[in-house]
């Protein structure tokens, strides 16, 4: 949601002895070795890896990026934003929009590039003890969105905000688990982790809760991240990188770093992840019989044993480079840095066949000690401590062999970067030992070395293939590129077919930045031999690294075709042909394209070698390779799925991650369906638990829910030997097994992640199942994944889906074994899906004590079930491990606003948009919080209908500027409505294409079912359907669609039933929505907040739509909905059943105003069910509603199926909403469709735009007619295709039918809630307590003194309305302006803004107090002589209390089309007397615009004078005193406090409402 943006220190693998112990044994390391690692330097040297036999490349793991898909729907409410969860699929997730939570994900449309970060070193990592054994082994863990990066210790994320912005949108944590470089080989070659390495191991992106959280997209080096320099370990390097000069540390083994030796009998290395190429070795050993070997003087025995010395002198010098990495970063003979680029490591070339070779070359081991050899000679160790600044550069290539056992030892190491070089057999004579006297460096013998090989050389004619590839390959490892280039360039003089020689050519040409050669070189190589690996590998890292990612795809798809056995020939992979664009270069041969063999077999291998079919596992991979390669192959085609997910073609990269887990799961896997099948059979045994009685629509098993403890073990329950993954049964054990594990890990990771977004977005990759995905299916992939390798990124995606599970009514929770131990926090029921998330949010932090999305989310769960105080706390601590993280400071902000911290919530909402300018959630985070303490500088304005509206901007200044004199917008709120326009626009998008085929033949047959051939009779529906489809609005032209046949098969049944006697046969089915029909996101900027943006009709009811659509596309997937519509209540008898749902029956204003209604209603008419969203807070408010409620259900801790199946059972006609989209809304229950009419009012003022809302309860001064949508039925489905006519209209706002009150529709209970002394209180009583309480609250104000004041929040006041104010207090010079400080922050802004705008004079005559409880604050209105409204948002509640106190109140209605900018002029008209004394008033009350605004205000007010009798009280002269007595002789009478009256006309209405449902009559209700 969202988004690696990280400072802080993570659990990664030390760059000296942490490359090979697997994640879970380094704490048992550091249990028995206290002190940290040490991180060495990294360097600003860039390496290219370069191998020497064939082995497979080692692939680091791609940048990770927040990706905006994450439906992160959080609720914006006055007193903050409340998180929302993932959405999780539409089976098992919560119905409605989930509160923002773990992180903030887009979708594929908007995903940021790798550009957008880069790392950064921060302090010492802490490294808590594990013990020993307990746990499976894993890769190293490095940062939290790739955990297995191998970064050093501290690294982290750092946003480039100098690099340019980012694309909006973010993911939240990085799905994908890539192993670090240092630990991937994929055969058993030598492996040296590199810095331009392909960042193989990254699997897709996460989602964004904040809402959310999954794991940021990883992207290779080239994703459009042009600012991205990979450096060691496969990360961005924190310095100004020099891309001709980046260099690795190698990581070693714990032995050697105490020893500093090399250990040839149990080395475990790991090679270069590129590097230089050589000949490739024959994997039998030599065994000759002395009979078969020539004579010792021979020249050709001469020349076997300088080459067997030139090959040891070469393991000498890169055991000296790696260890003198590790003591300090290593520079070149000439004393600088070196130039090269690359990590690589040449091997050694093939000798001829039957050639002789030493005496008695048997493979007998080697000591541990020294060096062995058959002749029993022993070389002591060598120790290169004291060589550690020897001239060398820090990354050369690796002498890669995968048959060089017992070639003799250095030391005690286990690096995998010296793998093949001593753990297989070799077919040199091992060097004779050294003798006593002469003391050699590592440096000084590979150049003597090279010196011999070039005599032996000049003397062959410079015919010694074998000979000049070694020393190129000591040139190369000496630095001495242009020599090392010139040697390899004789072999391919020689044979230009040579592969081995090409890609060394095609290496030492990256050195010295000769880029474009380079890949041509790379390109031959792979034309003539797709099957050599090494030169496929070099070739796509380095098109990703150029931003070349599409070419990089080809390149593997074309590997793949040439290399695909016939049988498996149905799916290759279609591609271009190949060719090196911009070169000029083609490489396709007069038999066509390298394409041209995408369906036979091309392997060049098979042609030299047929021997190689009797190679283990040969073809068990579906490609013409041996089964030790497997690893190789399915790390390619991870990153090619990888990569095709950063270019967003999901589906394609669901099946590159589908391929790369099926060879790995072995032959007997045909689909990944088939894997979640067997996984599900083995974990699920007979009466398993589950929280849903069925997964998804098909009606599949429910997901077994398993605590992270017993997910652990789904390997070994899937796979036979203890998980053995049979497709990787053949790749060597060790570190290159380990690294394939990784990779099998990390596709089913990146396969979930899609599968989870697919859920809740609308389909991609659905095609992979045979039946949309569920909970079950998702879950069945994650614990695979996890218990193949631990990764905190799979935790958080776990306890993402699983915060999203419902706790089903009727299926029992986990086992208490099974419990998670969590049920101490309120809120939480154990074995719940929330207990079980919290469980796995847990468990990833124990692998990574600094995951920052961990925290996040765990933070947003905490946040969800009401622990504020403990959600702050996890925010803190991801902000803590991360100071950038825009996601955390975004929740962090939203969760200190919510306590009331304005702010700290500025603070960090300032941060976030500094670390992200693009992050629309931190951007209009921003402006709120703002706006709340009007600190409008740099506000600055936008253009709405010419200037009429938001005329006055504000400059970053603080100062006014006209927008008649400069019309354009700008400033953050311009940014904020700029935001807003693009979101709706690309909302209109939503499901276009879904209404074809078979979709829509569906569709059509599910609406006849329902009814539609009865209810529209002669509507042609599939004709209908085929005009939307295709075009913008398509998605939520069918939802409406299949919600109004809801409603209308609802009334079918009702008249079937009750009417006409004759229920129907075949039931009422429930029509379903499309599975592939995403659920939509919501804008950022929310309902509520529309109140006090500057918008457009059109914009504002969008907003409310796209909430409404997103509500019911999320319950409308509810598990629990049944397949039928819900039965309809029996006819009144005599009366309505209401039911009223609000979690405001508490110490509320909508419990102040609406506390007697309840029990107010005439049991013939009307019967009140009120349903309490919300616990009791003891209030008297509550009290009251539930003793006086005929029926009052706390429903504070139910489900939201459990609550819709009461209000059926409860048999209501009419449910009410009264919090519309405000704090604590249940909106899906209406979305459900419970009860036959639904309406809404009170709670919200605005539209809801939403088919679950039938009616709005409103007057003509709220709502005037203009305003309302041309087409009104809103009852057939004929209706909906008539009025989507009119959807693009811009002047209409609401599409709800609307009941128009004979007087004002606001309800106001202070005649029952004051005193029963108030009915007896006479004038002279009120103006002796008015002016004592004047008296008491200003004692030193001037008698004469006018108080205008206004008791709003302040988020209410916009420049425009401050800038009427200030003018009005400099007209009127007697007068003082009385505010609240509401909140306190705000006064010191609206101070400096006074003296800004207007002089210090009129910053003085403004009074700021505290505010006051509620009957004080209602009591002491009555000391303003007049209250000034806000025309932006006017007073609601508010309005009512200054009312009461009979205090006149000025408003402006400054937009037709806003409910809430009319509100207060519809109240007031309530409150004065009827008849032309009351139109009057309501005249010199109500504004026509600004001018006319200040213009009364000033006649008011300066009319006004008191004079003062006897000194006791002032009596008020003027019209604005007759105006408060007009108000306190009517406050009795007037239908503003006749609470009667209104329930009177509300029974009136609900009744109206029933008679036309029944008579399936639409229209608007005018009582």
């Amino acid at each position: 949601m969202l988004p690696l943006v990280q400072t802080h220190q993570m659990v990664q693998p030390s760059s000296h002895f942490d490359a090979t112990l697997p994640f879970r044994h380094r704490y048992s390391y550091h249990a028995q070795h206290p002190h940290p690692p040490k991180h060495g330097p990294l360097s600003s040297h860039r390496a290219f890896p370069i191998r020497a036999t064939q082995p497979p490349l080692s692939l680091a793991p791609h940048l990770q990026h927040p990706d905006g898909r994450e439906y992160s729907l959080r609720r914006k409410t006055p007193n903050g934003t409340i998180d929302a969860g993932y959405d999780g699929t539409p089976a098992q997730l919560a119905s409605g929009p989930p509160p923002l939570k773990h992180m903030i994900l887009p979708g594929a449309g908007n995903l940021p590039s790798a550009s957008d970060y880069e790392y950064t070193v921060a302090g010492p990592v802490s490294w808590p003890p594990r013990a020993p054994g307990s746990g499976d082994y894993a890769e190293p863990r490095a940062f939290n969105n790739s955990d297995n990066h191998p970064m050093a210790p501290g690294a982290g994320w750092q946003y480039r905000m100098d690099h340019g912005p980012p694309p909006p949108g973010l993911a939240l944590d990085c799905a994908p688990n890539a192993p670090s470089a240092a630990y991937y080989p994929y055969t058993n070659g030598l492996r040296v982790p590199t810095v331009a390495q392909p960042t193989y191991q990254q699997s897709p992106g996460p989602a964004i809760f904040n809402n959310g959280g999954l794991a940021p997209l990883p992207l290779w080096p080239d994703m459009n991240a042009q600012y991205i320099e990979p450096t060691a370990y496969g990360v961005p390097s924190i310095q100004s990188m020099n891309r001709q000069s980046l260099h690795s540390s190698i990581p070693f083994a714990a032995s050697a770093q105490r020893e500093h030796r090399l250990d040839v009998s149990h080395m475990n290395l790991q090679a270069p992840a590129q590097r230089l190429e050589s000949l490739s070795l024959e994997s039998e050993r030599y065994d000759l019989a002395e009979s078969q070997i020539p004579d010792k003087s021979s020249p050709s025995r001469f020349r076997e044993k300088a080459l067997a010395n030139a090959h040891r002198a070469y393991i000498d010098l890169l055991a000296f480079l790696h260890s003198s990495k590790k003591t300090g970063s290593g520079r070149s003979s000439n004393g600088s840095r070196s130039s090269s680029k690359m990590v690589i490591f040449p091997k050694l070339p093939n000798p001829p066949k039957q050639t002789a070779s030493a005496p008695g070359l048997h493979h007998r081991g080697s000591s541990h000690n020294g060096y062995s050899s058959s002749t029993g000679f022993s070389v002591p160790p060598y120790s290169y401590a004291s060589h550690a600044h020897v001239g060398m550069s820090e990354m050369l290539p690796v002498s890669h062999d995968p048959r060089l056992h017992g070639a003799g030892g250095v030391g005690d190491v286990t690096n995998t970067a010296f793998y093949h070089l001593f753990n297989e057999g070799s077919r040199y004579a091992a060097p004779e030992p050294p003798r006593p006297m002469v003391a050699h460096t590592p440096v000084s013998s590979a150049k003597a070395a090279s010196e011999m090989l070039h005599h032996l050389c000049e003397q062959s004619g410079w015919k010694w293939v074998d000979g000049m590839l070694l020393g190129g390959c000591l040139h190369y490892g000496l630095e001495r590129y242009e020599q090392a280039l010139e040697w390899f360039s004789r072999i391919t003089t020689i044979d230009g077919s040579h592969v081995e020689a090409l890609s060394n050519v095609a290496a030492t040409l990256y050195c010295l930045q000769r880029n474009d050669e380079a890949e041509r070189y790379w390109m031959l190589a792979v034309k003539l031999k797709p099957s050599y690996l090494d030169a496929v590998e070099h070739l796509v890292g380095l098109l990703c690294s150029n931003q070349r990612s599409k070419e990089a795809v080809d390149i593997i798809s074309f590997v793949q075709n040439s290399l695909r056995l016939q049988a498996s020939s149905k799916n290759a992979v279609s591609g271009p042909p190949l060719t090196s664009a911009g070169h000029g270069l083609s490489y396709s041969s007069s038999g066509g394209s390298l394409f041209a063999a995408s369906n036979r077999v091309q392997n060049h291998a098979f042609e030299d070698n047929p021997a190689h079919l009797d190679q283990p596992g040969y073809g068990s991979s579906g490609y013409d390779v041996a089964g030790t390669e497997n690893g190789r192959m399915i790390a390619l085609i991870h990153a090619k799925g990888n990569m095709l997910y950063a270019l967003k073609d999901i589906d394609h990269a669901s099946e590159a991650f589908e391929e790369a887990v099926l060879i790995s799961a072995g032959g007997g896997v045909t689909c990944v369906q088939a894997l979640i099948s067997r996984i599900r059979s083995v974990l699920a045994p007979p009466n398993t638990y589950n929280l849903f009685g069925s997964d998804n629509q098909a009606g599949s098993a429910g997901p077994l829910l398993l605590p992270p403890e017993k997910a652990r073990h789904t390997a070994q329950l899937v796979f036979a030997n203890n998980g053995e993954l049979p497709g990787l049964r053949f790749v060597p054990a060790g570190a290159p097994r380990k690294s394939a594990i990784s990779t099998m890990s990390n596709s089913l990771l990146s396969l979930a992640k899609i599968f989870q977004d697919g859920m809740s977005n609308g389909g991609s990759a659905l095609g992979l199942l045979q039946q949309p995905p569920g909970v079950g299916d998702i879950l069945a992939l994650y614990y695979l994944s996890l218990s193949l390798s631990e990764s905190p990124s799979t935790a958080n995606n776990v306890g993402i889906l699983l915060a999203s599970v419902q706790q089903s009514s009727v299926l029992q929770a986990l086992p208490a074994a099974d419990s998670s131990s969590n049920s101490s926090i309120p809120g939480i029921q154990p074995g719940s899906g929330l207990d079980l998330a919290l469980a796995y949010y847990k468990y990833g932090l124990s692998l990574d004590p600094k995951h920052v999305h961990l925290h996040t989310n765990l933070g947003s769960l905490l946040k969800d079930i009401g622990q504020l105080d403990l959600a702050i706390q996890m925010y803190e601590q991801a902000v803590a491990c991360d100071g950038t993280f825009d996601i955390a400071l975004t929740n962090l902000a939203n969760a200190v606003k919510d306590r009331g911290r304005i702010n700290d919530a500025v603070i960090y909402y300032k941060r976030a948009v500094k670390s992200n300018p693009h992050f629309a959630e931190a951007v209009c985070g921003l402006s709120t919080a703002l706006n709340s303490v009007c600190d409008w500088r740099d506000r600055g304005g936008v253009i709405l209908h010419g200037t009429k509206y938001d005329r006055w901007h504000v400059d970053e200044g603080g100062m006014l500027r006209d927008a008649r004199h400069h019309p354009t917008g700008f400033g953050l709120i311009s940014r904020v409505v700029e935001i807003v326009a693009k979101q709706l626009a690309d909302s209109s998008h939503w499901g276009v294409g879904i209404l074809q085929g078979s979709s829509l033949r569906s569709v059509v047959a599910q609406l006849k079912a329902a009814g539609a051939d009865q209810t529209d009779r002669g509507l042609n529906l599939e004709v209908e359907c085929r005009k939307w489809a295709g075009r913008p609005w398509e998605g939520s032209r069918l939802l409406r669609l299949v919600e109004r046949s809801v409603k209308a098969a609802t009334r079918l049944w009702y008249r079937d039933k009750y009417i006409l006697g004759r229920p129907s046969r075949t039931g009422y089915p429930r029509p379903r929505l499309p599975a592939s029909l995403a659920v939509p996101s919501a804008p950022t900027v929310l309902p509520f907040h529309t109140f006090t943006c500057p918008l457009t009709a059109k914009d504002i009811r969008m907003i409310s739509q796209r909430n409404a659509h997103r509500i019911s596309c999320s319950t409308l997937r509810s598990p629990w909905l049944p397949n039928s519509v819900y039965p309809p209540p029996p006819p009144p008898r005599p009366h309505l059943n209401i039911g009223y749902v609000s979690s405001d029956f508490n110490n509320h204003p909508l419990a102040h105003l609406m506390q007697s209604v309840f029990g107010m209603h005439s049991p013939s008419r009307a019967k009140a069910f009120c349903y309490a969203t919300t616990a009791s807070d003891k209030s008297s408010h509550r009290e009251q509603i539930e003793r006086e409620a005929p029926v009052f259900r706390d429903v504070s801790s139910w489900s939201t199926e459990r609550l819709v199946d009461q209000i059926v059972k409860d048999e209501i006609h009419i449910l009410v909403n009264l919090n519309g989209y405000t704090r604590g809304a249940r909106n899906e229950i209406f979305a459900a469709r419970p009860a036959p009419i639904q309406m809404s009012f009170m709670g919200f003022a605005g539209t809801l735009g939403a088919e679950w809302c039938d009616y709005l309860l409103a007057d003509e001064t709220a709502v005037p007619p203009s305003t309302l949508r041309p087409v009104r039925s809103n009852v057939s489905l004929e209706d909906v295709f008539q009025d989507e006519r009119s959807a693009d209209d811009e002047d209409w706002m609401y599409s709800e039918n609307i009941i128009f009150c004979r007087d004002t529709f606001f309800c106001c209970d202070h005649a029952q809630s004051s005193g029963p002394e108030e009915r007896h209180i006479t004038w002279h009583e009120e103006q002796l307590r008015r002016w004592k309480m004047r008296k008491e609250l200003f004692p030193n104000l001037p008698d004469d003194a006018i108080i205008l004041g206004n008791f709003n929040q302040l988020y209410k006041i916009d420049p425009s309305t401050f800038r009427s104010w200030l003018r009005i207090l400099s007209d009127v010079p007697k007068a003082r302006l009385w505010l609240l400080r509401f909140p306190e922050l705000g006064e010191n802004n609206l101070r400096r803004t006074a003296r800004q705008w207007a002089s210090q004079d009129v910053a003085d005559r403004i009074i700021f107090t505290d505010v006051a409880p509620k009957q004080l604050h209602i009591s002491r209105a009555r000391v303003c002589d007049l209250f000034l409204d806000t025309p932006e948002c006017n007073a609601h509640t508010t309005a009512a209390d200054v009312l009461w106190s009979s205090t006149p109140l000025l408003t402006l209605s400054r937009y037709p089309y806003k409910m809430c900018s009319r509100m207060a002029a519809s109240i007031l008209k309530g409150a004065l007397p009827r008849g032309s004394a009351g139109l009057m008033a309501a005249e010199e009350l109500i504004s026509e615009d600004e001018d006319d605004y200040e213009a009364k205000a000033v006649r008011l007010a300066g009319s006004l004078s008191y004079d003062v009798t006897n000194g006791q009280f002032g009596i008020g002269h003027g019209r604005l005193a007759e105006l408060r007595r007009m108000l306190f002789c009517a406050k009795w009478t007037c239908a503003l406090f006749d609470t009667r009256r209104w329930v009177r006309d509300l029974e009136s209405a609900y009744e109206e409402a029933w008679r036309r449902w029944v008579d399936g009559e639409g229209g608007d209700i005018y009582l």
